[in-house]
């Protein structure tokens, strides 16, 4: 019993310590986490370019762990919460964040993330799902985001 309980804890993709943000690219999930705990998982959108673990081309979502700026609104996904671009070699000048889905897809739910169409961002499903993440990140004073 001790082995799979071990197995269990080291399963969790949380950081044993403080609030963090992770995006499991390979499961188009993004998991908030508290002190090593899971507190939500989400389904998600992708750049339709795929991950790019170097450097980052049109619609491709970066891999690594990068600073988050505040939540703000925005006209296109409702809600936007941009990464600070960490590496301007690695990077072009394009803005990519985690938001809502396209306004002309609001109200279209789980289809927003069945496939991967951002230019290289991470889409939730729904004004509701990007609202509660923004609402958490502020709340919870989450700094960072790890795309993994």
């Amino acid at each position: 019993m001790g082995a799979l309980f071990l197995m269990l804890i080291a399963a969790t993709p949380c950081p044993a310590k403080g609030a963090a943000v992770v995006v499991l690219t390979a499961e188009h999930t993004l998991v908030t986490c508290a002190d090593g705990a899971e507190l939500t998982r989400a389904p998600i959108a992708l750049g339709s370019g795929g991950v790019a673990r170097k450097r980052v081309g049109w619609a491709q979502t970066p891999l690594g762990r990068f600073t988050l700026s505040a939540p703000r609104p925005s006209s296109q996904f409702h809600t936007f919460i941009p990464l600070v671009n960490p590496d301007p070699r690695r990077f072009s000048a394009w803005a990519i964040g985690l938001h809502g889905p396209p306004r002309d897809t609001k109200d279209a739910g789980l289809i927003n993330v069945e496939s991967d169409w951002t230019w290289g961002c991470i889409a939730l499903a729904s004004d509701e799902a990007i609202d509660a993440l923004a609402a958490w990140v502020r709340a919870a004073r989450v700094t960072h985001v790890e795309f993994r």
